[in-house]
Formats: C-alpha cells, structure tokens, sequence
C-alpha cells in the first residue's frame, strides 16, 4: 500500500516543481493610471484681498511608481499670498512634501504627513492637469515640462533634495533662520508697472498733517483691518475737503524678514490704502505710494507694541 501512495504522489510532485510563481512582483505591475512623473509648472489661482483673483506660480515634480507617486509642490510668493492657508504657505518656497494617487486619469494629491493642511483632487488631460485644492475656492492650472522615462523607485527620494527653482523668480530665494517662511521674492504683481505712479516720488515734497491718521497692519498681512477703515473713512473725508492736495502713501514693516520681502509687503500695504482711497472717491491722479519696507522704524525696542507700530502705512500731502 506504501508503494501505491509513494507512486500516486510522484505526478503530484512533478507538477509542483515545473509550475510557474503566481505573477510578477508588486513594484513590476504596469501603473493603472496616467503616467504624471516628471515636471509640472502652472499657477494656483485664488481669490485675495477685496476679492481680487490672484496667481501664485507653482511648480510640482513627481516620481512615479505603479499608481503612486511622490514629490514636492513649491509656491512662489506663497508667504505673502492670502489665498494660500497659513500652513502651506510656511512649507511653500522650499516644497511641499506631497503623495500622489493615480487611477486613470483622476489624480489625488495630498500633503504628506495630514491632508488637512493640504489636499487636491486633480484631472490629467494630455499635457494638461486641473482641478481644485479640497476645502477652498482654489483652481490648480498646470502645464508638463519634461517627463522621465523609466523612473527608478531611489528617484522619489531624490526629488525633495532638489532646488527649488522657479523660471519666474529673478533671484533665488534666502530665507531667514527665524522666519523660513517669509523670505519670497516678490510677484511680477507687486513690482511697480510702467503705468503706475513712480515709486520712488520725492519725499521732501510732502509734508505729514495730522488730520491724516497712519493706519496698522497685523504680522505678515495688507489686508486693511477694522480699525484702518475706519481711519481711511476719516482720511478720506478730509481729503475731499481738501480737493487740492496730493497723497503719498508710505508703506512700512517691522524688522522680521528680507529687506526685498518686506519691500514687497510694504508696497502692498500702501497700495492697499491707495485703493480704499480710490474705491471712495479719491482721484488716482492724486495718489502715490512708496515702500520703505523696514528702513525707517518709529519704534526700535524689541516689543510686540513696538512691532505693531512699525507695521503701519503713514500718509502726507503737498499742494498741486
């Protein structure tokens, strides 16, 4: 009986050593959705102060593996942009860590480490990908620059040591140790167009008058606060009485930041009252602004009082 089960066996045996594994390895199983590795480049498009539409360029690198990818997302401008949230725009000049999930040709992009502070649902169309940042009124526009071929599983990792260099940006980036995140250059937006007043108008020309009260900006912001409107409203109405006095607009920043950044912030803050003043009345021909970002300090003690003062945008006035 021995012999008979021995027997039975062997054909039982054979098969099991002539058959195939089951498929090829995982990281060998074709991708199931479109291949997105490689560089992108387009805007992220939100809505900023006064609801005005403002574009922030963007550049995405992913490398792709089967139907996942990984890479970074960096945000040009992103710290002083407010239709960007608070946390993407610290992690947004030296790249957004980000995961990519593909199935066919929708794209689900996500912040590494918690989709809450980033997440959005894209679609791949050719050399195309749009869509929208999860949670906000915000539209992702991006373009394929170059496309890899055959990407090895080591070239996801060596995506975020990469630079991050923007096409647009004149001159790279220097963040300050203490404040990574404010060191942007600024936008082809907040650089003073050919048709704008000069921004650089003689200063002595002007003198202050105290009917014009200085308004205040919080930390790392222009939009206009309760207390500024209310300021403006009084300096527009003596403005009116005054029918033949022209504004400058100085722009001020306290001491946290890049010379070049808060130049550009502090253009920002100026242009902000500018407009509140041109939205009620006030003539554009009569209105100039000037940023001197950090330079000139009403206040040098290191204080959060002292930097609220600093934070500021001052007005005088001189006759036609």
């Amino acid at each position: 009986m021995r012999a008979l089960a021995v027997l039975a066996l062997i054909p039982l045996l054979v098969a099991c050593s002539t058959a195939k594994p089951g498929g090829p390895p995982l990281a060998e199983n074709p991708a199931t959705g479109t291949d997105i590795s490689g560089r992108w480049t387009g805007s992220w498009v939100g809505t900023g102060l006064f609801n005005a539409v403002r574009q922030e360029n963007l550049l995405l690198e992913v490398a792709q593996r089967g139907d996942a990818g990984y890479g970074r997302m960096v945000i040009d401008g992103a710290a002083a942009a407010e239709s960007v949230p608070w946390q993407v725009r610290q992690q947004g000049l030296g790249g957004i860590r980000v995961f990519a999930t593909i199935s066919g040709s929708k794209v689900k992009l996500t912040h590494e480490r918690d989709d809450r502070i980033f997440s959005a649902d894209l679609t791949v169309m050719g050399d195309q990908m749009v869509g929208r940042v999860n949670g906000r009124d915000v539209r992702l526009l991006l373009a394929r620059q170059s496309q890899p071929q055959n990407v090895a599983p080591q070239a996801a990792q060596a995506v975020p040591q990469m630079p991050p260099q923007i096409p647009v940006a004149s001159e790279p980036v220097t963040p300050q140790p203490e404040l990574a995140a404010l060191a942007p250059q600024p936008q082809e937006s907040d650089k003073p167009q050919s048709g704008e007043p000069a921004q650089r108008p003689r200063n002595e020309d002007f003198v202050a008058v105290p009917e014009l009260k200085p308004i205040y900006f919080d930390f790392d912001k222009s939009a206009l606060r309760p207390d500024a409107v209310d300021a403006l409203t009084n300096n527009t109405t003596w403005l009116k009485e005054n029918a033949d006095a022209l504004v400058l607009i100085e722009g001020n920043c306290d001491e946290r930041g890049t010379a070049e950044y808060n130049l550009a912030l502090g253009d920002r803050r100026a242009k902000s009252a500018m407009d509140y003043l041109e939205a009620n009345g006030i003539a554009k021909d009569r209105l100039s602004t000037i940023s001197y970002g950090k330079e000139r300090p009403v206040c040098t003690e290191n204080t959060d009082e002292c930097k609220n003062q600093n934070r500021r945008a001052e007005f005088r006035v001189k006759t036609r």
